[in-house]
């Protein structure tokens, strides 16, 4: 058995999930293989990624001790604001006095299309004073009475002053949901913009929090030490614990590898990269050696959130 360790990249897809090896040394390609995504496994697309690693350990002939770095692209979170698949998301909106109106106004959210005719399923309470734990008690519980899957507490300048946010979504939490403060996702200025970044976050959460704990349960199976990273959408890596909590980094984190690759594997100095999946084709222009970064259009408005512009 050959003692060259490797490093693994692997991508789940909406059809297909491919894996690749190259050596961890010259960074030469030696191997590669291609499984159905196993989306109706009991163990979800975790299922795919094992057998995909485990038909390219064999076929490189390495152990899972050789893999020196792990790193894991996906496109299900791109895939399930495209097919509108996604959580009830509640929005407790923070304030008193004049910020009140801008913070109401927040619940008009919902009216953000996922898909033709289909709009992000959005509740909202508010909350006055955060530090008054009956009131943020009451509003999460209306929350969660009207179907919320994952919470999200918002403040007028909590980026500034982000202890009214922490105050509620640490009171959220309690009730075991997947909770965030908006300042979490990005500390940029901008109410609505945060907001609404905060609130894709959090609709894709419970479902990237499952996908998350199955993975990792499943490469730690398989024998592999190396830490699992995640493709993030600029074209970086993440721990998969950065993941559990900011999951929208992941969305076109699968074209932004692509093209990463490109750069990188085949030196394009100029051109336009396309990439072709089940569910989606990606479009992606290269000039000067580098990709512009943007920030991402999500569900027809545009986020804080820093991707390749895919």
């Amino acid at each position: 058995m050959t003692t060259h360790r490797i490093r693994v990249g692997i991508d789940v897809g909406g059809t297909f999930t491919d894996a690749v090896a190259v050596d961890a040394t010259t960074l030469r390609l030696v191997g590669q293989v291609k499984v159905p995504t196993s989306h109706h496994h009991e163990d979800g697309v975790a299922h795919g990624i094992v057998e995909a690693l485990d038909r390219l350990l064999t076929q490189t002939g390495h152990a899972p001790a050789d893999v020196a770095f792990l790193a894991h692209g996906t496109t299900q979170a791109t895939n399930a604001l495209l097919e509108g698949d996604v959580a009830t998301v509640g929005l407790l909106g923070i304030g008193t006095g004049a910020g009140t109106y801008f913070t109401r106004r927040l619940a008009t959210l919902a009216k953000l299309e996922l898909t033709p005719g289909k709009r992000l399923p959005l509740h909202y309470a508010h909350v006055p004073d955060p530090e008054d734990a009956p009131a943020v008690r009451a509003a999460v519980e209306q929350l969660t009475a009207a179907g919320a899957k994952a919470l999200v507490a918002s403040e007028p300048f909590g980026v500034d002053r982000p202890e009214g946010e922490e105050a509620v979504a640490d009171a959220a939490r309690a009730t075991g949901l997947p909770t965030t403060a908006a300042h979490e996702i990005t500390s940029l200025y901008g109410l609505r913009k945060r907001t609404r970044t905060a609130v894709v976050n959090a609709a894709i959460l419970p479902r990237m929090l499952a996908t998350a704990d199955l993975v990792d349960a499943s490469i730690t199976k398989a024998g592999v030490t190396a830490p699992l990273m995640v493709m993030r959408c600029d074209g970086g890596v993440m721990s998969l614990d950065e993941m559990r909590r900011r999951p929208l980094l992941t969305v076109l984190s699968g074209p932004a590898a692509g093209v990463a690759g490109a750069l990188m594997q085949e030196r394009v100095s100029e051109g336009v990269f396309l990439e072709t999946g089940g569910t989606s084709t990606d479009i992606s222009v290269v000039k000067r050696g580098k990709v512009a970064v943007r920030h991402a259009v999500l569900l027809g408005r545009t986020s804080y959130l820093n991707a390749l512009d895919v």
